[in-house]
């Protein structure tokens, strides 16, 4: 059975990770289901978001431990390399918006692939703690990056090293979520953001994505020229004439992908 839960409504792929008796932890066995199920859910034709959520009171408690966890010594390294890492490399460089619903807590690696996401909303309840240094660890799944991005230097290392839980409420106030929402709220949200962000033109989207992701490392000028060829393939679809007519007209646009 996977790991990873896959449901179809309509442009939708809702995925869930199903390891609720360990609090969907990251074994071998779901990393590797949540990377094939990336896979399917943008070889759908008809796909255009992707909801990410946790089974059971959890959403991820990063790293499982236990049989040779610690043994492996130094060759975590290289699992990492071939399993979490390419992982949260696609989430940021897929071409369609994901939405991330975190049901529960979310820790050590639980928070990078929360945080991997485009649009993360969580439930009142939960919690993002940065447990790494509560067990002699050091930060991975793209967490060094992606918190200090989010909510500034300050804020970030206090986190990562005091590893003291983070309300979904003060996460919102921070900058590190969207938002908090009640927690019998949650799925219905994060479905309604990304059927909005389905209904949307899926080239325009995916291109802004790219543009977010390099804009980080790379200088003005080159900047200024990567939106000026982005823009440039923008202006060639169908999508944004259509964009344009549908605003004259006063008028939801019917975006179609070209």
């Amino acid at each position: 059975m996977s790991m990873v839960l896959t449901e179809r409504r309509g442009a939708l792929a809702i995925l869930t990770l199903n390891n609720p008796a360990q609090y969907n932890a990251l074994a071998m066995g779901l990393v590797s289901d949540l990377s094939a199920a990336l896979d399917a859910a943008l070889a759908a034709p008809a796909a255009r978001a992707i909801v990410l959520t946790g089974a059971g009171k959890g959403f991820c408690s990063g790293a499982q431990f236990g049989g040779n966890t610690f043994s492996a010594g130094a060759s975590v390294a290289d699992r990492m390399r071939d399993g979490i890492n390419p992982v949260i490399d696609k989430m940021r460089n897929l071409p369609i918006p994901i939405v991330v619903a975190v049901n529960g807590a979310a820790a050590g690696a639980g928070v990078g692939i929360a945080l991997a996401g485009d649009i993360v909303v969580a439930a009142r309840s939960a919690r993002f703690i940065l447990s790494f240094a509560r067990l002699g660890a050091v930060l991975d799944a793209g967490t060094s990056l992606f918190l200090q991005r989010s909510i500034g230097v300050a804020r970030a290392r206090a986190l990562s090293l005091m590893a003291e839980p983070l309300a979904a409420e003060t996460a919102e106030q921070w900058g590190l979520i969207w938002k908090a929402v009640d927690d019998a709220a949650l799925l219905d949200e994060a479905i309604a953001i990304a059927e909005k962000l389905a209904n949307g033109p899926p080239i325009s989207l995916g291109l802004i994505k790219g543009q977010l992701e390099a804009a980080w490392t790379s200088p003005l000028a080159a900047t200024l020229d990567s939106e000026a060829a982005a823009q440039g393939r923008a202006f060639v679809t169908e999508d944004l004439r259509e964009g344009a007519a549908a605003f004259v007209e006063k008028r939801p646009p019917r975006f179609n992908g070209r």
